[in-house]
């Protein structure tokens, strides 16, 4: 096997790995088998084997890995041929792939091969899921520090098994543009290699319903076949839709901490502040009255001045939309305004949206939106009694959500043999993979 640990090395013999034909255009259907190109083998200074299939880069080029049951399947099986399609010019990608867990040259001691391995490991409670992402990161920073992967343009896909190691990585690894999974395992549990881990709840936290979080919002594409036995049709797009529902009903911020103004600190719900204020002007926790729990924030504004409690600034990330939602009791006059704020690396604000709720005698839930624009970092929430505004009012259970558009794309096609890759999926796949690696 050789070590691809020298530019040199690859630079002087890149024509060699190269054998004649094209294997298709990024808008069209393959025209030839991934054959055309042979398989590259190499190691990382830490003893990862991985493969490289296409032309060798001169320079960091857009980069597929493709996961499927060895090296040699996931780089020359012909129903995966998005890598047959993305590595001809003008997209120019190269395509990667290393040994799934319990296959190829990664076997475990005393454990079978292929997925009754995983349900052995799985039910003994071994991440074998952790290993692979940490022996593919690997890979992929060796490539980049060798200038052959741009780390700004990674997809990852996969078919089947390899759709969920494909999935699973795009949720651990920051740096993957897109995921794809064509006929993706997303629950361990449809598979009956895994009824010897029925009572186990670990395979649970395995399957890919436990990692929606770190795929909301970014782009996954999943494609189906509508009858798939093997790895559940509704299983597949259960997952999507979950993907889809989280973007919409909102991932929480970095928590909001004391929303109930319980936790009291020398008489103060910390880590709230309190703006400077003029002597007229009052605010603070009170057992008056209160949404939940014991407490809510009291203020108290008279005409003439202003009063202002926040939160923390907390992390926030340009082109989300984040919601602000109280509840507010109206004791007299104006009740106090709730504002999102967001700042920029500097600490200067940048952009602001407010709510003005109604005056009311009982507890009333307000809400606010706003979009973080280009340049911010940080956001918080402000309850404000204005300068032109008088009365009193209570604010209780503050949350802040954020909310991301959903890019999922999920297509259900025509499968009557119940368990392969649609047809078609191939080139649906590379463009929208190119579309999303090189925008």
């Amino acid at each position: 096997m050789t070590s691809l640990s020298r530019r040199t090395v690859l630079k002087g013999t890149a024509a060699s790995f190269v054998a004649a034909g094209a294997a298709g255009t990024l808008t069209g259907r393959a025209q030839a088998a991934p054959s055309s190109y042979s398989i590259v083998h190499g190691t990382t200074p830490g003893g990862v084997p991985y493969g490289l299939w296409g032309t060798i880069p001169s320079s960091p080029a857009p980069t597929l890995v493709i996961l499927s049951l060895t090296i040699e399947q996931a780089l020359t099986t012909s129903h995966l041929q998005a890598g047959a399609i993305l590595v001809e010019p003008p997209a120019g990608y190269l395509c990667v792939s290393i040994d799934p867990p319990c296959h190829g040259t990664h076997l475990y001691p005393g454990r079978s091969e292929g997925l009754p391995g995983w349900a052995e490991l799985a039910a003994d409670e071994y991440d074998f899921v952790a290993d692979f992402n940490a022996r593919l990161s690997e890979v992929l920073d060796h490539l980049v520090d060798e200038d052959l992967v741009d780390p700004g343009r990674i997809a990852v896909a996969g078919t089947s098994r390899g759709g969920f190691l494909a999935l699973r990585y795009a949720a651990f690894d920051p740096r993957v543009a897109c995921g794809v999974g064509y006929a993706p395992v997303t629950d361990l549990r449809q598979l009956r290699e895994f009824e010897i881990a029925a009572s186990v709840p670990f395979v649970d936290e395995l399957s890919l319903g436990a990692h929606v979080a770190p795929l909301t919002g970014r782009p996954v594409f999943i494609v189906i076949g509508d009858r798939d036995v093997r790895v559940g049709t509704d299983a597949a797009i259960d997952v999507a839709r979950a993907l889809s529902a989280a973007a919409v009903t909102g991932l929480p911020v970095a928590d909001v901490v004391n929303p109930s103004f319980e936790d009291l600190v020398g008489g103060w719900p910390q880590p709230w502040t309190l703006d400077p204020l003029p002597k007229t002007q009052t605010a603070g926790p009170s057992t008056a009255q209160a949404h939940t729990g014991t407490r809510s924030l009291r203020v108290e504004n008279a005409s003439g001045t202003s009063v202002g409690v926040r939160t923390p600034r907390m992390p926030a990330e340009p082109g989300s939309t984040y919601t602000a939602t109280s509840w507010v009791y109206t004791e007299s006059g104006t009740p106090a305004t709730m504002f999102l704020e967001f700042f920029n690396a500097a600490g200067s604000r940048i952009a602001n949206q407010f709510v003005a709720p109604a005056a009311s005698s009982t507890w009333e839930e307000t809400s606010v939106s706003a979009v973080a624009p280009a340049g911010t970092a940080t956001v918080d929430v402000l309850i404000y009694g204005a300068v032109a505004a008088a009365g009193v009012s209570y604010h209780d259970d503050v949350t802040l959500p954020r909310s991301v558009p959903s890019e999922v794309a999920l297509h259900v096609l025509s499968e009557p043999r119940g368990h392969t890759t649609p047809a078609g999926a191939a080139e649906l796949s590379a463009t929208w993979i190119d579309g999303i690696v090189n925008g």
